[in-house]
């Protein structure tokens, strides 16, 4: 039997860390079809079904999150060399590994990053984003010491931190007419154009279920996966949104309308780190200071 093929893995471990195959395709600098390829080829090697469709999305399979671990030992090794060799091309080691989730790691992270970088000239850190679920198997596998992301069952291999939530923000494109409310209500949004999330997420599911209960419900012209996305087609008119509240202030800083939303749900965070592990003095400090910059958003 031929030996496997780097770049297939090197193909699946993106689409198991990034969801779409275009996201693969554009991480790996190939085209989508070659991603695909590359996946078919690994399948037929191993004999094995590693992604299945649903709804018009790839899901990976169980036999998936089973070799995804094995895989990820097998990249850990070459990683963690090939961030030494640049670090110290840098002149310096990094001390901190960071993992988070989009709405987290695009907002709310960079400036609690800036904030100890000004205290703390000598702080230094790699920074990751990728969607929860692989930020969870990051931290197990200890290839990040410590993961930003929404709360997760998967429990088994690392400990929470902290946990916490903010709110959630209405969200429009400047000059849209509910602009000129002080706050949003539910009711507000009725036959409104809307830009959601999939129903895969938690924040999509917590809107469907809150949307079920009106007679006129927002219309979804579009849903996505990313808060950063909802906010983008925001911004470009199709319709109005809500996002948690970290992407909203960069929705604010864009030119975009925010304002208070009258719902009980709130954004749910985690802090996580590598079961038993001891957080490093520059974690502790990160996860203090995020404390710190995420009470703005919850008085506000």
């Amino acid at each position: 039997m031929a030996a496997l093929s780097q770049r297939s893995l090197e193909a699946f471990r993106a689409v198991m860390r990034t969801g779409p195959v275009s996201a693969a395709a554009e991480e790996l600098a190939i085209s989508q079809p070659a991603v695909s390829r590359l996946i078919r080829d690994l399948e037929d090697r191993l004999d094995l079904s590693l992604f299945g469709r649903r709804g018009g999305r790839v899901v990976a399979t169980r036999e998936a999150h089973e070799l995804w671990t094995e895989v990820e030992r097998s990249f850990i090794g070459l990683g963690a060399i090939e961030r030494a060799a640049a670090q110290i091309r840098q002149g310096y080691r990094a001390t901190l590994t960071i993992a988070a989730a989009p709405a987290i790691a695009q907002s709310a992270l960079p400036a609690v990053i800036a904030q100890l970088l000004r205290e703390r000239p000598e702080f230094r850190a790699e920074f990751l984003s990728m969607t929860t679920l692989p930020v969870v198997r990051q931290v197990a596998l200890r290839q990040c010491q410590i993961g930003f992301g929404i709360p997760t069952q998967h429990k088994y291999e690392i400990d929470v931190v902290r946990a916490g939530a903010v709110p959630f923000r209405f969200i429009a494109p400047a000059g849209h007419p509910l602009g000129a409310l002080e706050s949003v209500r539910v009711e507000d949004l009725s036959g409104v154009d809307f830009v959601g999330f999939v129903d895969s997420t938690m924040s999509g599911r917590a809107f469907d279920r809150l949307f079920a209960t009106m007679r006129d419900p927002p219309v979804q012209k579009m849903k996505s996966y990313l808060s950063h996305i909802v906010s983008a087609l925001v911004l470009r008119g199709i319709g109005v949104g809500i996002v948690d509240a970290f992407t909203a202030e960069d929705h604010a800083r864009m030119g975009g309308i925010v304002r208070p939303l009258e719902i009980a749900e709130r954004f749910e965070y985690s802090i996580i780190k590598p079961h038993g592990e001891k957080l490093s003095a520059e974690a502790l400090s990160l996860v203090e200071t995020f404390e710190e910059h995420v009470t703005t958003y919850r008085d506000a």
